[in-house]
């Protein structure tokens, strides 16, 4: 976090200032900011103002509360008691701003980012008499921007992700060759093992899925609920992890999908190429803008790819967004590839990183009638990372085509 990163963004955006807010810690995003690891039982503001020096709205009682905020943010503190005296510094301590940034995003088109309360809302607006406007792309400035030694963790992480992919599907391979008995399960701990003997954390095991169980996104087999894998099926596996050397390591995330068998149908080679028409055009796009300098939006990007399967006659089996802000969590503070879940106005600015991840989920979709394979979920995932005038896939090879695993 920088303070003159946050006051250049400010200025050149025309926004007076950043007023941030909390109550017992309803706001991650200012306790995050402020360096704090409790809220104390009182509300409290921060100004950040586009010019000048920090300064802080606190309550009387606890002042011990604010003495570890970061050290860039220490200012005056200034202490209210009753909320009729909270009401009449809040003017005099956003000095008369016109534009004044909160956590809160218009008719919530950006949840991830809307931690003020409709009531505070009123009161700054009533209070200031400013022009009320989002911090989202502020957060992610501060957030989702990701170092050099983060971005040397992923890479890391995505090397040991692609491995741990290979793996999986090379088990069941020799499963399937040799007549053995295999599982989606079984090859899920396959995955769990590989990430494990890397020294890798994951929040949540992988994804295996076959047929009708990959048109679930999030279908996941566990120890007593799995299907087997059979010559015939189509596969898919999802996995993401991340180092455990520091708090600030940051995940891979992808996905691929196999054919049990040495041909796949051609109807599923048509519906995976267009999920993978659909994942390029959306790269093409953001390296076209960029190399323009031009300014992209997580929603534009959603749209591309979007348009691609939807002109395909697949549009309404896409049942979720592109992809998905990626960082020190799976799922982020940065922008998201979204125009259909929310209204994703965010940027893509240099040093944030994204999944482009489409699909298409066909669980009624009958792709081998001489087998009676039922049932059919298709996903391509790669990471992308932002750069000043491109973007970067970092987590190739692209899969290009469905692997056959016989």
């Amino acid at each position: 976090m920088n303070l003159e990163t946050i006051q250049a963004y400010l200025r050149s955006n025309r926004i007076d200032g950043w007023l941030l807010y909390d109550f017992r810690g309803s706001n991650p995003i200012a306790l995050h900011l402020a360096g704090l690891q409790t809220s104390g039982s009182r509300r409290w503001f921060l100004w950040l103002p586009a010019h000048g020096d920090p300064v802080w709205l606190i309550h009387a009682i606890e002042r011990g509360t604010f003495v570890d905020v970061r050290p860039e943010l220490r200012g005056e503190m200034r202490t209210y008691v009753g909320w009729r005296q909270l009401e009449e510094m809040l003017p005099a301590l956003t000095r008369g701003a016109a534009r004044i940034a909160l956590e809160y995003s218009p008719e919530n088109a950006i949840p991830y980012v809307s931690y003020v309360d409709a009531g505070m809302l009123e009161l700054v607006r009533r209070v200031t008499a400013a022009e009320l406007v989002s911090s989202a792309d502020l957060v992610q400035l501060t957030q989702a921007v990701l170092n050099d030694a983060q971005i040397a963790s992923h890479r890391r992480a995505a090397a040991h992700c692609l491995a741990a992919k290979d793996a999986a599907f090379a088990y069941v391979a020799d499963r399937l060759r040799s007549g053995a008995p295999v599982n989606e399960y079984e090859v899920q701990q396959v995955v769990v093992a590989h990430l494990t003997r890397a020294g890798l954390f994951f929040d949540h095991d992988a994804i295996v899925a076959v047929n009708a169980n990959a048109a679930l996104p999030h279908y996941a087999p566990t120890a007593s609920a799995y299907s087997p894998i059979l010559p015939g099926d189509m596969l898919l596996i999802d996995l993401w992890a991340k180092e455990r050397s520091t708090p600030q390591d940051c995940y891979a995330d992808i996905t691929w999908v196999g054919y049990c068998g040495s041909q796949p149908p051609a109807s599923v080679q048509e519906i995976f190429a267009t999920v993978a028409a659909g994942r390029d055009a959306a790269v093409a796009y953001v390296n076209e803008r960029l190399g323009q300098g031009e300014t992209v939006y997580g929603y534009e990007v959603d749209d591309v790819c979007r348009g691609v399967i939807a002109r395909a006659g697949y549009g309404d089996a896409f049942i979720h967004r592109t992809g998905h802000s990626l960082g020190v969590t799976t799922h982020y503070n940065g922008v998201n590839i979204d125009n259909l879940e929310t209204r994703d106005r965010r940027s893509l600015l240099p040093g944030v990183m994204f999944t482009v991840e489409p699909g298409i989920y066909l669980p009624d979709f009958v792709f081998d009638p001489s087998l009676g394979r039922g049932g059919l979920g298709l996903r391509t995932e790669i990471n992308c990372l932002v750069h000043a005038d491109h973007v970067e896939v970092t987590t190739l090879p692209l899969q290009t085509e469905v692997i056959t695993l016989m």
